[in-house]
């Protein structure tokens, strides 16, 4: 029999059991009923003589935290602690996971139901089709290809049919594609169309006009003139049937004012002749002729044939035809030049023809700047143009040429291009000066035609002549073009025996657009100024 104490009535006993930190605890076997506590940890253990550092004395709630695995210190298996954010209790084993969860988490198995844990809500997800069952779904509609569809064999979308004799009623309302319709009250009435407003609202409309082209007034067919038709199956528009029928004055005014209410109703509707089974005589006033019988005499037969009599109720659009002649040819009437301007098709002495053809040459410089520039306008479709620039003016060398910038323009007529025009050198030993044209209004350069060059540095005359050259551009309004380059210049005239002629352009030699000047002992003349020139219809 163990050991024991026998504790007297009030006898007071302290009881002091092993103790140490949590580390020195691990490292002891507590004897049998042997009590140890931990100073760090604050637990109190049971021995069994067996198992090293005992038994835990009951567990303990660890509190509420957001991630219950964060905790891996001052625990023991059995203890258990509340997760904020799943909102589950855990309690801590000595399994590879190390925690139970004390309520078995839910999840749905597809979207048609979402759970929330933070919130700790069930809501229902989003449904398709797939997710309803044949019988779930009434009459007229069905899955099909995983979609609710209606009824193919049950619905006809192309044609409505009446249960009953009666008409199908429609709202008046209706919106089809999108577009609201308000249909008009009232029914069909005669010669009425269902039209609109200048709104874009629905009425009941007479026919305004027939659709006939005329050249004069009097071609047109007079109110109130009377005609025989083969058949009164179609009346044509702006035509009625002469059955006596009440119309309103409203729509047909002229009709009204021709014939007044002499054939029956008043000021505000009024009737038309009724020519149902008649024979028509002529006679100086309709209205005071008094009807008669018509009977023969002797043995003269007649044989009748029956026609639907028509009456002209609305008046006939006039309409002026013109035509108008440009995009390259040109109108002349009475010796006056119409191109552009609208002219009568009847008209017979109109003469058409190509433009006239037509030169515009410009020599007087112009500064190469806004301010400076002058201005071609096109006559013709297509346009020829010839841009030089200005010679180089020599010293004890000859001056070089200018280029001759050659292109066709394409423009319609009236189109605006900005004309520069180089001045002539007078500073002895100076390169020329470039002309060109551009797009109106200060627009890009199109054709340029650059200054010529005065000579290159050396004993030995140049051999190059692409520095008097120039540029066409590449442009909707440059049909092609071809640049000339301008004659070379920079041949020495030193001694009092040497002389030579000017260098040439495009134009010529000596005082002439675009040439270089000549030299002799070192004395040379002013260039001239440069040229553009415009030509058409040739």
């Amino acid at each position: 029999m163990a050991k024991k104490i026998e504790i007297l009535e009030n006898t007071l006993l302290k009881l002091i059991v092993r103790q140490g930190t949590n580390a020195d605890r691990a490292l002891v076997t507590l004897s049998e009923g042997e009590l140890g506590y931990t100073t760090d940890w604050h637990r109190l253990y049971v021995g069994d003589s067996q198992t090293q550092g005992g038994h835990v004395v009951g567990n303990l709630y660890k509190g509420a935290v957001a991630d219950h695995t964060s905790l891996t210190t001052e625990i023991e298996n059995g203890d258990y602690v509340f997760n904020t954010t799943n909102n589950t209790l855990f309690i801590k084993n000595s399994t590879a996971a190390g925690w139970l969860s004390a309520a078995r988490i839910l999840e749905a198995a597809d979207g048609t139901i979402t759970i929330d844990d933070s919130a700790g809500t069930i809501a229902v997800g989003t449904l398709s089709a797939g997710d309803f069952d044949a019988d779930a779904l009434g009459n007229s509609l069905e899955l099909v290809g995983g979609r609710i569809s209606l009824s193919a064999g049950q619905i006809k979308t192309d044609i409505i049919n009446t249960d009953s004799a009666t008409h199908l009623s429609l709202p008046q309302k209706l919106k089809i594609n999108a577009v609201d319709y308000d249909f008009p009250v009232g029914g069909l009435a005669n010669n009425a169309f269902l039209g609109t407003d200048s709104s874009g609202r629905l009425n009941w409309s007479a026919p305004l006009n027939t659709a006939s082209l005329y050249f004069n007034s009097s071609a047109a067919i007079a109110i109130g003139t009377v005609v025989a038709a083969a058949s009164g199956a179609t009346i044509p528009v702006g035509w009625l049937k002469c059955d006596g029928q009440l119309v309103a004055g409203a729509d047909y005014p002229d009709l009204s004012a021709a014939i007044g209410s002499q054939y029956g109703g008043g000021a505000v509707n009024f009737r038309v002749p009724d020519y149902t089974d008649v024979v028509h005589v002529g006679t100086d006033e309709p209205i005071q002729f008094t009807n008669s019988t018509l009977t023969s005499t002797g043995s003269a037969t007649y044989t009748t044939k029956g026609v639907v009599y028509i009456i002209k109720s609305l008046a006939d659009t006039i309409t002026t035809s013109s035509v108008t002649f440009g995009g390259g040819l040109t109108a002349q009437k009475a010796g006056v030049d119409f191109t552009d301007t609208p002219v009568s098709v009847f008209d017979s002495d109109v003469k058409i023809g190509l433009p006239i053809p037509g030169i515009e040459t410009f020599t007087a410089s112009t500064a190469l700047s806004t301010s400076g520039r002058t201005s071609f306008t096109t006559k013709a479709e297509y346009t020829k143009v010839w841009v030089t620039g200005s010679g180089a003016k020599g010293g004890n060398r000859t001056g070089g040429a200018a280029a001759t910038s050659y292109a066709i323009l394409s423009a319609p007529i009236g189109t605006i291009f900005d004309v520069y025009v180089a001045a002539g050198q007078t500073v002895v030993q100076s390169d020329g000066l470039p002309s060109k044209i551009a797009i109106g209004g200060g627009g890009a350069d199109l054709v340029v035609s650059d200054g010529a060059d005065y000579y290159e540095s050396g004993t030995t005359p140049p051999n190059d002549r692409s520095v008097n050259s120039g540029t066409i551009a590449t442009s909707n309004y440059i049909v092609g073009g071809y640049i000339i380059p301008g004659g070379r210049g920079g041949w020495r005239t030193v001694n009092n025996d040497e002389e030579v002629g000017a260098t040439a352009s495009y134009w010529g030699a000596d005082n002439v657009p675009g040439a270089g000047s000549g030299a002799f002992n070192e004395a040379t003349i002013d260039t001239v100024d440069g040229l553009v020139k415009f030509e058409w219809g040739m």
